[in-house]
């Protein structure tokens, strides 16, 4: 029978809904040990995706599991709200293209759209995890955009300030160009590209036809070229190259020399000198632009002397690649910044915030990165370039909009966190991570952290809670309360443009001190959850659950959310905000591509879940290892339904043991084995979910059922109808435990399921989700009997493909089966089950290579026996054709020309008959049938 599953998760979650079933279970264990769960904050863009059902399923499993242990879980829900995601979508909504638009439209305005965007999604995203089965504190979610969070994240600034960690510094950062503001390490993602590299010569002062060969793949950076890098310890030559324009003197590094000039250009090349990279250092040269820009490298080589020198790096350059000096625009990149620090030589970009080319001749109005074409045909005028090539690289992209960044030398404000790397990797070994390789990620990554850009240039953010003064005094505000002392009067909505509003009278000077008008790295709202999540510091009652006993994300978390919680963390508490930490894959399609609309490979949650429930698709993915990939694969959806089939029929097979009569707690060797099993899987379960090992249950709990469907109710066919109740005894007591433990993978059917047995009496409570975790009996925990039926298991496995090799199922008797195994002790007390399994009447036993061999020859005994179990099997059918009940008696005729009246009172013991005719006469319902080369015709009526 299969069930219907729409049916049973309406009604479910509707008598949930109705029953307040959460609220139940929640106050049950208000007394009980804390456990602290911090939610992950999806965010806001819309409807779930396939990974948000993965994630929160996951999730819930873990929560529904502490509760069954008696936990007082904290399980409040959040979001992450702020953000270019959402100005992103609201931009587009409005048809705004950049942030003048935002200006012209008005930022009030915009606001206001940002808020309801984010606020309507977040409802809408509650009732698609309740949907999934997903148990949390909706109600309460913590949302970003509230007062009392931006509180949270402004006294984490402040905590920063009085530790001297906050500092304004001018640095070069990743800058998106589309988004215009800056990026954090942690918003990067990288993306193999094939764009254009090339190959220009930098002109020697004084020295005729002399150059310094450069390599770059960023041609955009070319004008703001300041320096050229050498290696101190390599081995640079001047070489006679012969070119079309003549011969010229190029200077290149010796391990190159041959690969660029001879094999790349194909120019002929005669080495004239050798030397080591360091002393190359000061020579001048003269920028290939500077006919175009020459009163601007003139005005910075006044200011910084070293400018277009050549200049020492150990750390950035090599013979990897290119020509082995490395041109250097400090203006660019943190790298060449840091190196030409070293030389006095300051940053110079001119880009502005959308990347555009401003005040520099010729290049103006061109755009970096994305106009590299237009820009080397410029450069190309200048007779500078010797080669393009085509190259393929791993390059920066922004995390939102996934264009490729730019560099750009800005101010922002900084948090320092360097200092506290020891700390972090400290606090990192005593976390239980799942899986372990992801413990060493999180520490390759902490290991190289660079302070935190944590301004950002855009709107829609927790403002930045910091005040200047023209005279230089700066005020931090660590609250509402703080901020109303010292600045009057405070706005309903503390986000921009209102905030900005606020003026706080210089202590220094007496003038009005400004608000910083930038916001706050999202990453950094997502980093003060652990202890937002409990509305500290507003309020303290709840700091007692914190650290979080438990989190879970993707493992590309490490980076991001993982690492911002413990830097957080780091800052306001010295101390770690987290105890274990479980992190799963990717969902991909069934070929291991990444899911994307532009190859429509996408599968939404929504259509699992309509074309097979949320059981199944929270049983199919939390399967997958902890730190793996899912390969969607709906085959395998398919199976995982037919296995909730298989729980599903149990329940009627249990209630129809019911109608016979009571439980017989006397048992034999096939109930002490699948209790043993009971026990043991009820232990191995227990002790996984201790360590988080989400993963590994199911298969665990998924064996017990198929255990006790596909073998124990197997073995015991005969004994249903011939001792009941041992039978009642062990499924009542089975099914029981597995409906408990595959309640917190499967809440749906498990709960619809457990409503119908309490219908019947079978259970008492109310709803499964109300009653506590199964205990297992370690003194009916028997390995070696378990061991022994999966030795049995195997025998029957390989019994059957024999008999369906020589066309004879197990309906039929054979005369012998010999077994061959290497510990005989495993078939010990097991000779009534084998043959009975088998249907064969002498088992013959030896030790040896494992072996099944069955007698294939076919007796006349044996074969009326075979024709008899058939038609028995026949009768059966044509029962429930009709309708029969199981107690309904019959009259039953058998009309064939081949006698099995000898197996008379078994045939009618067996399929209810009051009496038994051989004859060709019929009853009210006949059926034809044909057994291998026999026939047969049946009939019956119900007495």
């Amino acid at each position: 029978m299969v069930y219907d599953f729409k049916k049973v998760e309406e009604e479910v979650l509707k008598f949930w809904k109705e029953k307040k079933i959460y609220d139940k279970v929640k106050k049950k264990n208000k007394k009980g040990k804390r456990f602290y769960f911090l939610q992950g904050p999806p965010y806001t863009s819309g409807r779930l995706h396939i990974g948000h059902a993965w994630n929160n399923s996951l999730k819930d499993v873990v929560l529904r599991y502490k509760r069954m242990r008696g936990f007082n879980v904290w399980d409040r829900a959040g979001y992450d709200m702020h953000g270019l995601p959402t100005e992103n979508a609201v931009q587009k909504k409005l048809g705004i293209k950049d942030k003048l638009g935002i200006e012209e439209y008005g930022v009030e305005k915009f606001i206001k759209e940002c808020i309801k965007f984010s606020s309507e999604n977040a409802k809408l995203m509650d009732k698609d995890l309740e949907r999934l089965g997903v148990w949390m504190d909706f109600e309460n979610a913590y949302w970003p955009i509230k007062k009392e969070f931006i509180e949270g994240e402004w006294w984490l600034i402040k905590k920063a300030y009085e530790q001297k960690r906050l500092y304004k510094g001018k640095k070069i950062m990743h800058w998106c160009a589309e988004c215009e503001t800056s990026l954090a390490k942690h918003e990067l993602e990288y993306e193999n590209i094939r764009e254009n590299s090339i190959f220009l010569k930098f002109k020697v002062k004084n020295k005729a036809r002399e150059y310094l060969v450069i390599w770059t793949t960023t041609p955009w950076t070319i004008p703001f070229n300041l320096a050229v890098m050498v290696n101190p310890e390599l081995e640079y030559v001047r070489a006679e190259v012969e070119t079309e324009n003549g011969k010229e003197i190029w200077v290149v590094a010796k391990a190159l020399a041959n690969v660029f000039i001879s094999g790349l250009m194909n120019y002929k090349l005669n080495i004239i000198e050798e030397s080591k990279g360091n002393e190359l250092e000061g020579l001048e040269y003269l920028h290939p632009l500077h006919n175009e820009l020459g009163k601007i490298y003139d005005e910075l080589k006044r200011k910084w002397k070293k400018v277009h020198t050549v200049i020492l790096s150990k750390e950035y350059v090599d013979i990897s690649a290119g020509s082995g000096l490395v041109h250097s625009a400090p203006g660019c990149g943190p790298e060449d910044f840091e190196v030409c620090q070293k030389y006095a030589i300051g940053a110079f970009n001119l880009l502005d915030e959308k990347g555009y080319f401003n005040g520099m001749g010729e290049f103006d109005g061109l755009r970096a990165k994305k106009d590299d074409d237009k820009i080397i045909e410029i450069i190309k005028k200048s007779r500078s370039l010797i080669k393009e090539t085509e190259v393929e690289h791993e390059y920066a992209h922004c995390w939102r909009c996934h264009n490729p960044v730019i560099y750009r030398a800005t101010e922002q404000w900084f948090m320092k966190i360097e200092d506290l790397i020891p700390k972090l990797l400290d606090f990192n070994k005593k976390i239980n991570w799942q899986p372990k390789f992801a413990s060493k990620n999180y520490d390759l990554w902490i290991e190289n952290l660079k302070d935190n850009g944590i301004t950002r240039q855009r709107y829609w953010g927790c403002p930045v809670p910091i005040w200047v003064c023209e005279c230089g005094d700066t005020e931090v505000i660590g609250s509402v309360n703080e901020l109303k002392k010292k600045g009057g009067k405070i706005p309903n909505d503390l986000h921009k443009p209102w905030i900005d509003d606020v003026k706080i009278r210089c202590k220094k000077c007496g003038n009005n001190m400004m608000r910083v008008p930038d916001v706050i790295d999202v990453w950094v709202d997502s980093g003060t959850t652990s202890w937002n999540c409990l509305y500290y510091p507003k309020e303290k009652k709840y700091f007692k659950f914190w650290p979080a006993d438990f989190i879970l994300e993707a493992t590309e978390q490490i980076k991001l959310w993982f690492s911002m919680l413990q830097m957080c963390s780091g800052v306001a508490f010295g101390k770690s905000s987290y105890k274990n930490v479980y992190c799963h894959g990717m969902i991909l399609d069934y070929q291991g591509m990444k899911m994307s609309k532009s190859l429509g490979n996408i599968i939404s949650p929504y259509e699992v879940v309509d074309k097979y429930g949320a059981d199944v698709l929270r049983y199919y993915m939390c399967e997958t290892p902890a730190g793996e990939n899912i390969n969607f694969n709906w085959e395998t959806v398919k199976m995982k339904q037919r296995n909730l089939n298989v729980l599903y029929n149990l329940a009627n097979f249990l209630k129809d043991l019911k109608k016979q009569g009571k439980e017989n707690k006397k048992i034999d060797l096939e109930e002490k084995f699948i209790l043993s099993k009971k026990n043991s899987t009820i232990k191995k379960v227990t002790e996984l979910m201790e360590e988080y090992k989400i993963d590994e249950i199911i298969k665990e709990i998924e064996n017990l059922f198929l255990d006790l469907s596909r073998v124990y109710i197997q073995l015991v066919r005969d004994k249903v109808n011939s001792e009941p109740g041992k039978v009642l005894f062990v499924v009542n007591n089975i099914y029981n435990s597995i409906l408990k433990m595959f309640s917190i993978i499967c809440p749906f059917i498990t709960d619809e399921v457990w409503l119908d047995l309490k219908k019947e009496k079978i259970v008492k409570e109310d709803s499964v989700h109300l009653c506590s975790w199964p205990k297992y009996d370690e003194k009916k925990i028997d390995k070696k009997l378990e061991e022994k039926f999966e030795t049995l298991g195997l025998i029957i496995k390989e019994g059957m493909a024999q008999r369906e090799n020589i066309g004879y199922g197990v309906r039929w008797p054979l005369s012998k089966a010999e077994i061959k195994i290497k510990d005989l002790s495993l078939l010990k007390n097991m000779d009534k089950l084998l043959k009975m399994q088998l249907n064969v009447k002498e088992i013959k036993a030896s030790k040896g290579e494992f072996l099944v061999r069955l007698d294939e020859k076919i007796t006349k005994e044996l074969e009326v026996e075979g024709y008899t179990r058939e038609v028995m099997r026949r009768i059966q059918s044509l029962r429930k054709k009709e309708g029969l009940k199981k107690e309904d008696r019959i009259k039953l005729i058998i009309n064939s020309d081949y006698d099995l009246s000898r197996f008379k009172e078994e045939i009618m013991n067996k399929v209810g008959a009051k009496s038994i005719e051989f004859n060709e006469k019929t009853l009210g319902i006949s059926s034809k049938e044909n057994i291998k080369d026999k026939e047969f015709e049946i009939s019956i009526q119900k007495v």
